[in-house]
């Protein structure tokens, strides 16, 4: 009828998107013909940096092109005289890479040529980049990609790493499920603590992980970083710490018996701690531990929480069963 729109079927608006896919594809491999056939050649010209900017604004994962833009990039940068066109070029790179990572924040190629340009300017703007590391995290505080260059960063522009370390504590608080996060600590405690890491450190950090335990003990991101923790307790010797770490995660498993985590961690805490495993021990243990209203020592204890994990979990039967054979 006159003066109403035609209402194209199903397969009419697959048609026209197939012939769009078409047409775009077309031109993509038209404009990478060309520059891989000006590659070939050894055209290092500026002029090509514009269409190479094309084709990664679409792609960003065409690391070849990157490749090549660099080798362009290169060139030009060796003919600069002055310090301020160097990094005027640079800066370009940066503002380009940086929309390239709005659009796909995981590029690896990308973040990649984001480092190699900030290592070809004379006066890089490190704190930018921390505030750009913000901005990814807060789009998605798991991006791996940005940790890793937030690391490059920190190193590099020799960010203080107290203030990574409070920045870290920062991002746990609004979500103690930021394993990223707590990971993040493993690698900063190290480098902040080469010998050891104090006592009143690791006072402070169990404080930290205790309470995201015990506010959602079904979360596994703490317990990972908790293994680190009592590593780094067994080696500097600090007994009465660990004594103290034992009694907390026993207090939990009594409050969450059928919890895997919570008596996974426990076992594990048992094992790392041979004496535990005899009534003659620990005072704290002297009563033996009750499991299903029965009293048992940390040997018996061990057998039949192992028995209970693997029941819960038979997936991993294998190596509830190896922990059997540490007692």
């Amino acid at each position: 009828m006159h003066g109403r729109l035609k209402v194209r079927s199903p397969e009419e608006q697959q048609e026209l998107v197939r012939k769009e896919k078409e047409k775009k594809l077309h031109s993509f491999q038209k404009a990478w013909g060309h520059l891989v056939d000006q590659r070939a050649k050894g055209n290092l010209s500026s002029e090509l940096l514009v269409p190479t900017e094309n084709l990664l604004t679409n792609v960003s994962d065409l690391y070849s092109l990157w490749n090549y833009r660099r080798e362009i990039l290169q060139n030009d940068l060796a003919s600069c005289d002055e310090d301020g066109k160097k990094d005027a070029i640079c800066h370009y790179e940066l503002c380009f890479t940086e929309s390239c990572l709005l659009r796909d924040p995981k590029s690896y190629s990308t973040w990649h040529h984001r480092r190699w340009t900030l290592l070809q300017m004379v006066h890089p703007d490190w704190q930018k980049e921390l505030g750009l590391c913000d901005q990814a995290l807060r789009m998605d505080e798991r991006n791996f990609h940005c940790w890793g260059y937030r690391r490059f960063v920190v190193e590099k522009g020799s960010v203080p790493l107290d203030s990574e370390l409070a920045f870290s504590t920062k991002l746990i608080k609004e979500n103690f499920s930021n394993y990223s996060s707590w990971h993040y600590r493993t690698t900063l405690l190290p480098l902040l603590f080469p010998q050891a890491i104090p006592e009143a450190q690791i006072q402070e950090e169990l404080k930290l992980v205790l309470n995201a335990v015990f506010t959602d003990p079904n979360d596994q991101s703490a317990w990972f970083y908790s293994q680190f923790l009592v590593d780094q307790i067994r080696k500097a010797d600090y007994t009465e710490v660990m004594r103290k770490l034992v009694e907390n995660v026993k207090e939990l498993w009594e409050e969450e018996p059928e919890n895997a985590w919570v008596l996974h961690a426990y076992v594990k805490l048992l094992l790392t701690n041979r004496d535990l495993l005899d009534t003659s021990g620990k005072e704290f243990i002297m009563d033996g531990i009750k499991m299903d209203g029965i009293k048992m020592d940390g040997k018996e204890f061990v057998s039949i929480a192992v028995g209970k994990l693997s029941a819960q979990d038979p997936l991993r039967s294998g190596y509830y069963h190896s922990l059997r054979s540490q007692i």
